[in-house]
């Protein structure tokens, strides 16, 4: 992110820049053209043929010098901004690694016969559950890629969620009244319904968008008291001969903004209610290794030091750096191995990770050497239980 960060203060420099020389560039050249106009109208009152006067000569003298100093000051102006937009590449290279070898698997990896199909596999998945069945056909057929899912939940969500973009609800409202009773606690019921109704107002007038929020909204009241608030006191800037509205509506009247809110909202609380990860694998994937690409640079560099070097294998990272990648907003972590959080070993056929009733994972070894007996506490929560309890984990 700092890295961003200061790409983004370089761009945003240049940005200030250009836009700062194209408004003098466009003033200038205005008032040249307006004093050759004038010139030429002056000109053009003369009888053909006619000489020019002394002082149209003088001023067409200036005229033609202060065009040639103009061009020469815009020349210099433009290579001082091509300097500007360079020093934004220069910065990009030096904020971004652009060699993550040393710490990637090789290109080839992903074309041996085991993992290729994999990764085909991946993309194709990926492919359908973004809806894009068209793409994701011809891929299977001339990838010639096996036992992949065609149709997916996924897909139909991601369609809900396109429309509730573009600004039409009704998809979304389909699929969720299809669920009611399953959404009781859930914000989206309430959300759609503001969109819908804020739609309407626009199609239909305010007296439409009233009626159909007193059909929907009392059952939404009382959970939802300021935002119901917000929406109806919204309608009132969407009446004919309203005013421009107070700053803190613009989210509630702008269609794109609040159908792009209520589409992440729905495909949130959608993926929870099927219990579908929000990510496809690939895309999963390509997440987790843009976030843990650098940390993996900056530790693979520490340990390229002599006096480290021999502490590690060449394709071996220290047990710390392969616990978890956090994903941060994403709100998820993916694990490189499993490791236990107790004794910080990595996970094997002979000492598998073991879940506890409360939820917890942790590796067989420190399962017996937390029991006391008949009973085992939890080392993360207060719960007590029977080591006997403790389930085996499997990854495929």
């Amino acid at each position: 992110m700092d890295s961003c960060m200061g790409v983004e203060q370089d761009l945003d420099k240049a940005t200030s820049k250009f836009n700062a020389l194209n408004e003098h560039t466009n003033k200038v050249l205005e008032d040249i053209i307006s004093q050759v106009e004038d010139l030429k109208k002056e000109i053009s009152k003369q009888p053909p043929d006619s000489p020019l006067t002394q002082t149209q000569a003088m001023v067409l003298s200036d005229l033609a010098a202060n065009v040639k100093q103009t061009v020469f000051q815009m020349s210099t102006d433009h290579r001082e901004l091509h300097a500007t937009v360079s020093r934004v590449g220069k910065s990009i290279d030096r904020h971004f690694v652009a060699d993550y070898a040393s710490v990637a698997p090789k290109a080839e990896s992903f074309c041996s016969d085991t993992n290729r199909p994999i990764m085909e596999q991946a993309i194709a998945q990926h492919l359908y559950r973004q809806g894009l069945e068209d793409v994701g056909d011809v891929f299977v057929s001339e990838a010639k890629v096996e036992s992949v899912e065609r149709t997916c939940a996924f897909a139909l969500l991601q369609r809900c969620a396109a429309a509730l973009a573009e600004g039409d609800p009704a998809p979304a409202l389909q699929w969720v009244q299809r669920r009611a009773h399953q959404l009781q606690h859930s914000p989206l019921p309430f959300a759609l319904h503001t969109v819908h109704t804020l739609k309407v107002a626009r199609e239909q007038g305010v007296g439409a968008a009233i009626e159909y929020a007193r059909e929907q909204f009392p059952a939404h009241a009382a959970r939802h008291e300021r935002q119901l608030a917000a929406a109806v006191c919204a309608l009132a800037w969407l009446t004919p001969g309203a005013g421009p509205p107070p700053p803190h509506y613009n989210r509630l009247l702008d269609p794109r903004a609040l159908g792009a809110e209520a589409a992440e909202l729905f495909l949130r609380e959608a993926c929870a209610l099927l219990r579908l990860a929000p990510l496809s694998p690939l895309a999963g994937a390509v997440v987790a290794g843009a976030r843990v690409l650098p940390a993996l640079h900056d530790i693979r560099a520490k340990m390229s030091h002599q006096h480290v070097a021999a502490a590690w294998g060449d394709d071996e990272l220290p047990l710390e750096a392969m616990l978890q990648v956090e994903l941060g907003a994403e709100g998820s972590g993916y694990h490189s191995v499993f490791a236990c959080p107790i004794l910080r070993q990595q996970a094997s056929d002979q000492n598998p990770p073991m879940r506890l009733l409360c939820g917890h994972v942790i590796s067989r070894d420190a399962l017996n050497k937390l029991a006391l007996g008949a009973k085992l506490k939890c080392p993360y929560c207060p719960m007590e239980q029977s080591p006997s309890e403790a389930r085996q984990i499997y990854f495929s």
